[in-house]
Order: structure tokens, then sequence, then C-alpha cells
């Protein structure tokens, strides 16, 4: 097995911040520096370290959703002194890692896991996974500003457009929308409301993939089913390797 791709599934991350670890010097294979970034171990006879501890692949990876509330940042270190939901949950997701981002005003389903592969997978742009959010805007959006935010714009310096945009109507003074995209960037939705003159007054994801957020309760997690874990899998690996049996 890849050092890079070992370490995914053992310490929690992407084989890119495997990659990194292993550049900075914090890797050792049996009390030595791997010769290259290509190097393969064998799990079963190697000793491998990170910092100085040994890390091990985990019987059997895990799978989580959470309902991240607003405030909290999705992000192992504070920032400006935030909460993040790695503060919150504690031990309870010690060597996960969260699927994607959402900014700390926003809301919603979060997927956490300890398998790096397929976290990876599923953010890669060319699996396009579906996000949904529910957006409360204002002012309520007539047909014209409807046409303007479907349009789309540019996110850091990228054209992109929703692959939905549906009005559900209208909430306490608010328009409520649902926005289904293919990939996530940063505060996606927040830039194109903005271009379309709208102003999100919430915003939460309902969707990532085949997962959805309800009926969870904001602020919990439940540990995805066998049927939830094999669909992502579907999405992310579609083919034969998608059948593959979980580690």
């Amino acid at each position: 097995m890849r050092l890079n791709h070992f370490l995914a599934l053992a310490a929690g991350g992407s084989r890119r911040q495997a990659d990194g670890w292993i550049r900075e010097g914090r890797v050792r294979i049996n009390g030595a520096p791997p010769e290259s970034l290509g190097i393969s171990v064998e799990p079963e006879k190697d000793r491998v370290t990170l910092d100085g501890s040994k890390v091990e692949l985990p019987e059997e990876c895990r799978y989580f959703a959470y309902h991240k509330p607003r405030g909290l940042l999705v992000s192992r270190r504070s920032q400006g002194g935030r909460r993040t939901i790695f503060d919150v949950l504690g031990a309870s997701i010690r060597g996960l890692h969260a699927v994607g981002r959402l900014d700390v005003e926003s809301e919603g389903l979060i997927l956490l896991t300890d398998d790096g592969a397929l976290s990876e997978a599923l953010l890669h742009p060319r699996t396009a996974l579906l996000r949904r959010y529910r957006v409360w805007v204002r002012p309520i959006p007539d047909p014209k500003t409807l046409r303007l935010l479907a349009a789309g714009t540019t996110v850091e310096g990228v054209p992109v457009k929703p692959e939905r945009v549906t009005h559900e109507g209208a909430d306490r003074g608010l328009g409520v929308l649902l926005i289904d995209l293919a990939e996530g960037k940063k505060r996606e939705v927040r830039v194109m409301a903005r271009a379309a003159r709208l102003d999100v007054a919430r915003l939460v994801r309902i969707q990532f993939g085949p997962v959805r957020l309800e009926p969870l309760a904001q602020g919990a997690i439940r540990p995805l089913t066998r049927t939830g874990i094999d669909a992502l899998r579907r999405d992310a690996f579609p083919g034969p390797a998608s059948g593959a049996r979980l580690r």
C-alpha cells in the first residue's frame, strides 16, 4: 500500500495532506524517514509513526452525519477565539475529519469520517456530487432576480452556476429558495446570491450526495447506515469498484 494512502486511512486525512506530512519530515517508517513520496508500506509488518506516534489502520472506517449549528467553525484550529465543531464534539469524533466545509454563518449537514480516500473522491470536481441548500433571502425574489441567480457568476475567478434554483415561497418577509450545486467552492451560494442582489439571512445545507439532513436535530450527530455508506461509495467510485468491501 502506498504510504500516502496508508496515512490517509490511518490518520484521518487526505492523500494530499499525507504527502504534506511526509514532506515536512513528520513521518517515519521503522524509525527512518521515507525515501520518497511514492514509497509503499506493509501495514502488517512496518511501524509507521506521525509526529512520533504510531498510526494504524482502523478495523473499519467510521462515517457520521452532523447538523452543524451557526457560529461554529469547521476547522481543527480556532480562529479569533471562535469554537470549532471539534471543540464541541470532543472525543466522540477523535480521528475523524470533515468532508468539505461550511462557513461559520452557515448551518446544516457535515459528513465526518476517517476514510480519507472516500472523502477525497467525494470532493473531487469530477464526482459532481449534489449539494442542496435551503436559503432564506431578502428581498423576496421576483422572476427577474431568480433568472439572474440561475445564470450564475464567478467564484475565485471561475464561472459557476447552480444546477437548479427553486423558489419555495416566503417566510416572515424572506424568500425561501432551494439551491442545488454540483461542486463546492468557498462561500459559493453567498457569492451567487450577492451577484443577484440578494442578502442571505440564513443558509442551511440539507443534502450532500445521497445523505439528507432531516430528521437530524441541530447540534446532533448520528452514524451513517450501511445503506448510506454504500450510496456514498457508489457516487465516489462509480463502476465495479463501488461494491468493494469497506475497510
